[in-house]
């Protein structure tokens, strides 16, 4: 689990700033955590970060205390301005100090990269992933394709806190993480998902998870009506965003007015409306004859009154379509995907008519994304990752998809950036390149506003002010084929 990346070896040092050994004391961290002496633990965690922040030498203190400058950049802004071209970034430790013309011509203190004819974005986030099932070699392969930050809908809340952890302390090179605990159901299905039980144990359910730090709330299908509405009113009253499937006894309308964040993956909109008593067969069909009905411009134009936002997820049914199509190469980037991962999933095999209704259902669901896009609902990129979904790379392909549907280049832009900074309320931080902001940046070798493929020709990632070279991005393609292969 702990592989940080490879690291020139450092400079002599003083004697009196001699860092702790960070592997010995990542070692004895998750030996506490696997005897769950979680006090202990967290309270290390925090002396540790401090400590190695806050050095005044040595390899973690040079790269907090210097500055990056990226010089000749055109830089994009996802809320529509113009291009801002031939511009220099000044980053020192974490944010963003200054963005200025690059002609002012001033002589920079740092390490320089010139970005002639590079292209600047905010980092990408993925606002529909499940850690815990892509296992920790999923984190160096996130932002080796410029995904600098994730939403985890449910996942291990140990594991999630471990790898939080490491990489606030910089044993780990890996994304920001917005966890939610685990999938909150009327029946727990898998490991990742937790029983909610009666309305007043609900309530119970949500202030533990409060008290316990989780970010967010992420609810499945399988939740009671009651118990529903319970977890809302207490989520409201404990200031947590709640996101996930409409429960199947849940009309959208009501999920709607009780005040759902963000309604993750496509199809869950139809669970409680038409999909109540239809067959599966008839369930295209019926969604197509929804779309051209006055029913759905009204729920949408619902939808954005009550800012519900909604996560399409729409790579997770082009992955299966595309995996059940025998004519199709093997995915080659399956090298990222965690061993257990693909043993666990190769027994899971779908039913000819199971498989047959999601080619149905695929481009269908391509048509809804459009309709929501037109009722300008707001949209997040995610990709509810899991199985043997390939994480990182995934995040593209739904970028291409959501063009695919409608939107334009930018706008899927924003779908991964300025979006989730606004659903999360991290605006503050990121979001967009200007002052302030946390330096969370992909540098592109073609302009993305051209053709929304350019995302994926990345030639550097800075994340929270560190860059990544196009090298050192490839070093971490190979630690996490590498993690992949013993995970």
């Amino acid at each position: 689990m702990f592989n940080p990346v490879a690291k020139p070896q450092a400079k002599a040092r003083s004697p009196i700033c001699k860092p702790p050994n960070r592997e010995r004391l990542a070692c004895s961290l998750l030996n506490l955590f696997c005897r769950r002496d979680w006090p202990l633990a967290l309270l290390i965690v925090v002396l540790m970060t401090v400590m190695l922040q806050g050095m005044p030498c040595g390899a973690m203190a040079e790269n907090t205390d210097s500055s990056l400058v990226i010089t000749h950049v055109t830089v994009i802004d996802p809320r529509g301005g113009p291009l801002q071209q031939d511009m220099t970034i000044i980053v020192r430790r974490d944010r963003i100090e200054k963005i200025e013309k690059s002609s002012l011509a001033h002589t920079y203190d740092g390490r320089v990269l010139d970005g002639r004819g590079k292209f600047l974005i905010p980092g990408l986030w993925d606002m529909e992933v499940h850690l815990s099932w892509t296992r920790a070699s999923a984190l160096p392969l996130l932002v080796a394709n410029g995904i600098t930050g994730v939403r985890d809908m449910g996942g291990r809340l140990q594991e999630l806190e471990i790898w939080r952890s490491q990489i606030s302390a910089g044993l780990q090179v890996g994304p920001s993480i917005f966890q939610v605990g685990p999938m909150l159901n009327g029946k727990s299905f898998n490991p990742l998902q937790m029983a909610v039980g009666t309305p007043e144990e609900t309530r119970g359910v949500v202030r533990t998870l409060k008290f316990v730090g989780v970010n967010g709330l992420s609810i499945e299908r399988r939740m009671p009506r009651d118990s529903y509405f319970a977890l809302m009113e207490e989520a409201k009253r404990e200031g947590l965003p709640v996101g996930g499937h409409i429960p199947m006894t849940i009309r959208p309308e009501e999920a709607s007015d009780a005040g759902q964040t963000t309604i993750d993956n496509a199809e869950t909109i139809f669970d409680g409306t038409i999909g109540v008593g239809i067959k599966d067969a008839d369930l295209p069909g019926a969604i197509e004859g929804f779309l051209s009905s006055g029913a759905a411009a009204t729920l949408f134009a619902r939808f954005v009154k009550n800012h519900n936002a909604v996560t399409p997820a729409i790579v997770a049914y082009q992955w299966s379509v595309q995996s059940l199509d025998r004519s199709n190469s093997p995915d080659h980037r399956l090298i990222y995907v965690a061993a257990s991962v693909k043993k666990e999933f190769q027994k899971e095999h779908l039913l000819p008519e199971d498989a047959e209704l999601m080619q149905r259902l695929y481009p269908v669901l391509i048509k809804v994304v459009g309709q929501l896009h037109r009722s300008r609902v707001m949209l997040l990129a995610g990709t509810d990752v899991a199985a043997t979904r390939v994480p990182g790379f995934s995040l593209h392909d739904e970028l291409s998809l959501l063009v695919k549907a409608g939107l334009t280049p930018l706008e899927a832009i924003q779908a991964a950036t300025l979006n989730p900074a606004i659903v999360l309320q991290k605006s503050a931080d990121f979001g967009v390149v200007e002052p302030g902001k946390i330096a969370d940046l992909v540098l592109l070798d073609a302009n993305p506003l051209d053709n929304i493929e350019n995302t994926k020709r990345i030639s550097a990632v800075v994340l929270k002010g560190k860059l990544f070279t196009r090298n050192d991005l490839d070093s971490l393609l190979r630690q996490s084929e590498r993690l992949a292969s013993q995970n």
